[in-house]
Parts: C-alpha cells; structure tokens; sequence
C-alpha cells in the first residue's frame, strides 16, 4: 500500500486521471467480453429490469449510508480511518465536476464488473468477497475492512432485491462514492482529517 501511495505522490493529477481511466476501460472491455461470450449482450440487457422504484430505494439508501459513513469518519480515531493516504493524494486538489467524473466511471465499471457479471451469473457471495478483495488496501484495518464488507452487502441486495436493476446499484455506487469524497475534499482543503476535523483522512 505504502509503495502504491509513494508512486501516486509521483504522478500529476492528469497521470492519475489516466490511469484511473486506462483502468476502468479495461475492465468495462472485459466485463462485456464475458457477457459476449455466455449469453450475448442482447440477452443479458433483455434479463435486467429498469424501474424507477429500486432507483429511488438507490438513492436514499445512499444518502443514508453516506451521512452514517461521513458521521463516523468524524468521531473515529485516525488509526481507524486511514488508507495510507490515498484517498488524500485522489481527491484533495480536484474540482467537484472532476470527483464526478471519476464516481461515475467508478461506479459504473465496477457495477458492471461485479454486479452485471459476477453477481449475475455467480450469485450474491461471490459479487461481495470479490468487492472486498479488490480493496485490498482495506484489508488490514478492522473498521474499513467492515465498511467496505457492508457496503458490498447493501450494494449486491440492492441488486438482488430490485429484480437486478444495474441501473439503481450504479446509481447507489457513484452518489455515494461522490458524497465522500466531496466531504474528503473538502476537509483536506481545509486542513482537517477525520476524526473531529483535526486528523487526517484515509
């Protein structure tokens, strides 16, 4: 993790940015590679309901789960909270459409990886250990290992109980990713951490 942040502390905000898209793009080509390759991506639409219901259910449980997150953040100590700075080096100088941005290329790839495709085709287990195992930087910090464990568990039953509309679980993934870090950004900015304002943030 230390190696990951001290390589990124190298990088521009564009080299970031390009990676994060080189990334995300890659896994977006596999994502459809794999539906291509089991049931075709006409099929695959055709099995996804769109409603505006589980949207809104998305949207609140959202909301919900980002005030309780940026609550927490504020009481917990520093050694609970932090992910060795990377969240810090990503988000503390970019303006809000760019934090945007990022959430929803974000949120829509890994949506589609793990959602769209594992949790489709593999079930609702294997969408939420491999959700927590690709944040491995978690892995190691009791508090944001349970976070993010309970986030992919309220993401893959959003999924699970709105008839696997991808639509709202894409939706749940970027409001709340573009909430923290907004909230990040901004007590950056402002010199201030997580707990209390005082400490340092992830």
């Amino acid at each position: 993790m230390a190696n990951q942040v001290d390589v990124m502390r190298k990088m521009t905000k564009k080299e970031i940015t390009r990676v994060f898209f080189i990334q995300n793009g890659l896994l977006i080509l596999l994502g459809i590679g794999i539906i291509f390759i089991s049931t075709g991506i006409l099929q695959w639409m055709k099995e996804l309901s769109f409603a505006w219901q589980p949207i809104c259910w998305a949207v609140g449980l959202a909301l919900v789960w980002a005030a309780i997150n940026i609550a927490l953040d504020r009481v917990l100590p520093e050694r609970f909270t932090d992910d060795g700075g990377l969240n810090k080096l990503i988000f503390k100088d970019r303006k809000p459409l760019d934090i945007l941005l990022l959430c929803v290329l974000i949120g829509f790839t890994e949506e589609l990886i793990f959602r769209g495709v594992i949790q489709f085709y593999f079930g609702f287990w294997a969408s939420v250990i491999l959700f927590v195992l690709v944040h491995f930087r978690y892995l190691n910090k009791v508090y944001l290992l349970f976070n993010v464990t309970i986030t992919s568990i309220i993401i893959a039953g959003l999924f699970q109980f709105s008839n696997q509309n991808l639509i709202s679980v894409i939706m749940f993934h970027i409001l709340f990713n573009f909430i923290g870090a907004l909230d990040m950004r901004m007590r950056y900015q402002n010199g201030g951490g997580v707990a209390h304002g005082e400490e340092r943030r992830r």
